[in-house]
């Protein structure tokens, strides 16, 4: 159990609305305080030194902003933040558990299974606060409680925090044994920082010593810079691990999320970063370019965490073959029944005008909208650097409130708005295979569905009409090497994917939605476009049609239609009737006017820059803008990616 001291003289009888109950510790941060929060629950207070002016502490409460992200797989979840005298507090959920730390002082170096946990634990702690754009920093022994689910690490955010309140330019942030070699020369220390130190601790924790020992400060960073490391008595596998993330080079250091997978026996890359794919389609209208980045997202490390639960527990973890695949596609966590088929929803026109405002917290961007709209913003996702992690954001029913979703991902909500689909952008942070996450706005179950195995991909989701399907396009290849190479269809109420390769598939475009979603379409690298059957066998070929907007194939007041832009003239769209593949219309597309696809059954999504001032806009079948949807800063909208979808 965690040691509680009756509170000092001096300590305060209140932090914020937290009654303080007692004294856990003091250390250079700060002190920790156990404290009832005013709902009844025991809490720890970090109250921290420090302090500073109104900006400085505006820098801290938004580094501790960040912290609050990380999802509570394997850490002390932190709660709020304030001030009290003018010094900073953290709250943080309260975790009755000696630290690391205490536990080799006291017991000696843990063994076997108790040290994999350990290992296991921590390592997906690490997973999670990166996936939130957070970087430890300060990750050691005494950062690890052990509690009896198992190890939790806390005080994750805090030392990047306690920089903004410093001024110090050259103040030593970390504990020099866990420290890894970049922190010493005044550079960044990234994620990989944190995995040296994960390394570090696992060593101590089985010899009870770091690998490059301790002593005067001097002398540790000279081994730390210098030696090779001393791993003792670590048993093969995971000595080959903890020697990966021991190297000097943070380039040559794997990710954690790699670390977790081959922890639970799953064999994975080193990962790789390439561009991302810039795409539209029904359902998935962009009105800004997502970003490039890629990296692990919440839903692999919730299957991970689940994969590591049942390891140490014998929890059962649903297991689907999927019918008629090229290889098996696996449910990879998730709750068993099937859900219902959703109400097909219709289209409809989009209103002229709009009727309210609302704008996106954090931002100068105000969505115009209209109750009758057919579609509207659901998912949003904010790329700027100060918002941290690429963060996605998930409207709450038809309300004007948007909940956190997590952190680089393709999120897409179902026609109708049941579900939302979220697809990672780091796929080789992943491990083994590629997977797509099925989350129910209204907080019930969520599910992973695993569906392509590395080195294929698969990116920009498109749901069906009724909201029972989502189309996926394989991917392999990097940047301009990017080629497609077929398609994958989820199915929700069964929970599995169905895989197709197509042979002379080699060209870099979406898979989109045919008419009923009873097939695909394709552009070919010659300005044709290609109609497939849902097992992936050919229909038919249209020649020199334009390549596909990466709309699917839409009703609308012109006919059922796909759209591309026209080869004569690729700045304008053309429609085309999807039976006979004769051309119903051609829309001018003004210049400086960015085309995003269909919104409703006669309109136009499409973006206009004018000045300092980018404008969302509903174009007509003329091309002319008809109504302003949304509106802001031409910088934050060039971050800023909003999801228009059918309600």
């Amino acid at each position: 159990m965690t040691r509680v001291l009756p509170p000092a003289p001096g300590d305060p009888g209140r932090i914020g609305p937290h009654r303080v109950t007692g004294r856990i510790g003091r250390g250079g941060q700060g002190t920790v305080y156990l404290a009832e929060s005013p709902a009844g629950a025991r809490v720890a207070v970090k109250v921290l030194g420090g302090g500073g002016g109104e900006q400085t502490l505006a820098r801290f409460h938004r580094e501790i902003e960040l912290a609050r992200r990380v999802e509570a797989f394997c850490t002390a979840q932190v709660l709020e933040h304030g001030e009290t005298d003018g010094m900073p507090y953290i709250v943080s959920e309260y975790v009755d558990g000696p630290s690391l730390a205490q536990v080799i002082d006291e017991r000696g170096p843990l063994r076997g299974a108790e040290l994999r946990r350990l290992a296991v634990g921590t390592v997906t702690a690490l997973a999670a606060i990166h996936r939130a754009g957070v970087v430890h920093r300060d990750f050691k022994p005494a950062n690890v409680l052990l509690a009896r689910d198992g190890p939790r690490v806390i005080d994750f955010g805090i030392s990047r925090a306690l920089d903004a309140t410093s001024t110090a330019s050259d103040q030593l942030v970390g504990t020099p044994p866990y420290m890894a070699p970049e922190q010493f020369d005044g550079r960044e220390a990234g994620p990989s920082a944190d995995l040296f130190a994960w390394a570090s601790t696992v060593v101590c924790a089985a010899t009870g010593e770091p690998p490059f020992g301790t002593g005067p400060v001097p002398a540790v960073i000279h081994r730390i810079l210098n030696a090779e490391p001393v791993l003792g008595s670590l048993d093969d596998e995971l000595r080959e691990l903890v020697g990966e993330c021991l190297d000097k080079d943070p380039r040559a250091r794997p990710a954690a999320m790699p670390v977790l997978l081959r922890l639970l026996g799953h064999p994975a890359e080193r990962p790789s970063y390439g561009t991302g794919h810039e795409v539209l389609g029904e359902g998935r209208k962009r009105a800004a370019p997502p970003p490039a980045r890629r990296r692990a997202s919440r839903p692999v490390i919730a299957a991970l965490a689940a994969l590591a639960l049942a390891a140490a527990s014998g929890v059962a973890v649903l297991a689907v073959r999927a019918a008629g695949t090229e290889e098996p596609a696996k449910v990879v966590a998730g709750e068993e029944g099937t859900p219902s088929p959703l109400a097909r929803p219709a289209i409809g026109t989009m209103p002229a005008t709009s009727t309210t405002d609302l704008r996106i917290p954090g931002t100068k961007i105000t969505l115009r909208e209209n109750p009758a709209d057919p579609e509207r913003v659901t998912t949003y996702r904010d790329s700027r650097k100060k918002a941290g992690g690429a963060p996605v954001y998930l409207r709450r029913g038809d309300s004007a409130e948007f909940r956190f979703l997590g952190t680089l991902m393709t999120a897409v909500a179902a026609p109708g708005g049941a579900r939302v689909a979220a697809n990672p952008d780091n796929k080789f942070e992943l491990g083994a295979f590629d997977l797509i996450r099925l989350v129910d706005p209204a907080g019930g179950p969520e599910t992973q569905i695993r569906t392509v195995d590395t080195p294929l991909t698969t990116f920009n989701p498109h749901w069906d009409r009724n909201g029972t399907r989502i189309l996926l396009t394989i991917y392999e290849g990097f940047g301009e090497e990017q080629r497609s190479r077929g398609f994958v269809i989820v199915d929700v109420a069964s929970r599995t994917a169905r895989v197709f390769r197509v042979p002379d598939d080699d060209h870099r475009s979406d898979y989109v939605w045919g008419a009923d979603s009873a097939s695909v379409l394709h552009s070919g690298p010659d300005g044709s476009v290609r109609f497939y059957r849902l097992d992936g066998t050919p229909l038919r070929t249209v020649p020199k049609v334009g390549a596909l907007v990466l709309d699917d194939v839409r009703t609308t007041s012109l006919g059922t239609v796909f759209t591309t832009r026209c080869q004569e003239r690729p700045d304008d769209v053309c429609l085309w009737d999807a039976a006979t593949a004769t051309r119903r219309a051609v829309v001018p597309i003004g210049k400086g006017t960015t085309f995003n696809g269909w919104l409703g059954d006669r309109h136009f999504l499409g973006t206009v820059t004018e000045g300092r001032t980018t404008k969302v806009v509903m174009l007509d079948l003329r091309g002319e803008v008809v109504r302003v949807l949304a509106d802001g800063p031409a910088t934050e909208l060039e971050k800023i990616s909003l999801y228009y979808t059918l309600r």
